[in-house]
């Protein structure tokens, strides 16, 4: 019989109690049922992203010249900071494809893992994630190389998906292929924010200004997500 485990990391770690799970029957402990909910992302969502070309949501839209195009990605990074402190890398082969008119595709299929490390309260958590599934939308930028760009319309999160395993303090897989609508909140928190929420295609700065690498990162003034580097693929 399958059973499902919660895992508080952040409070269990700041409490300094060992993690508690329990076996799907698989060998994979603590696994988290993969739900079906849409994520409530910003601004809003829409069922059923589409498998094939990007786009599938309303808006109008427009992409910088520069950002047009297919893009893979080379890794995420950034910092962790507030009630906790660390760092989290990684993230590789995932494509991102752009039209003139905004309509944009995150594919986090062949996406490879991001390892986090973070200390809170005196203790070391260590672990890493990856995202799954399609993401949808269309994005509305200036013609400039560099600048903000925004959702224009609804963003489909619906299908995306994430599976985290931690290292340490113990090994348990918090996540297996997820929602993330399911893990958004508590299990964000409990990588110490490392996974975000509404990733890619929300308000970010971009900058494509070398022609062949693509930068994303926070808006001016936002919270630090990290910064994803894309090449021209």
């Amino acid at each position: 019989m399958r059973s499902t485990a919660k895992v508080t990391i952040v409070a269990i770690t700041a409490l300094g109690i060992g993690l508690a799970g329990c076996s799907d029957g698989s060998g994979t402990p603590g696994a988290a049922s993969s739900g079906t909910t849409s994520a409530g992302a910003s601004p809003a969502t829409s069922a059923g992203a589409s498998s094939g070309a990007p786009g599938g949501t309303t808006g109008t839209g427009a992409a910088a010249p520069c950002l047009v195009g297919t893009w893979k990605a080379t890794g995420l990074s950034g910092k962790l900071s507030g009630p906790v402190t660390g760092s989290f890398t990684g993230g590789g082969g995932t494509t991102l494809t752009i039209d003139a008119a905004g309509k944009t595709q995150v594919d986090f299929t062949p996406m490879q893992p991001v390892t986090f490390a973070f200390t809170v309260s005196g203790g070391d958590v260590k672990g890493s994630f990856s995202y799954g599934g399609k993401v949808n939308g269309t994005i509305k930028t200036a013609t400039a190389a560099t600048g903000t760009w925004e959702p224009a319309g609804t963003v489909d999160f619906s299908t995306l998906t994430v599976t985290v395993d931690l290292t340490s303090p113990a090994a348990v897989r918090v996540a297996d292929k997820s929602s993330i609508a399911d893990f958004a909140g508590t299990g964000t928190a409990d990588t110490g924010g490392a996974v975000d929420a509404q990733p890619v295609l929300k308000k970010s700065s971009y900058d494509c200004s070398g022609g062949t690498t693509l930068k994303l990162g926070p808006p001016q003034g936002g919270p630090d997500t990290g910064t994803w580097t894309f090449t021209k693929a």
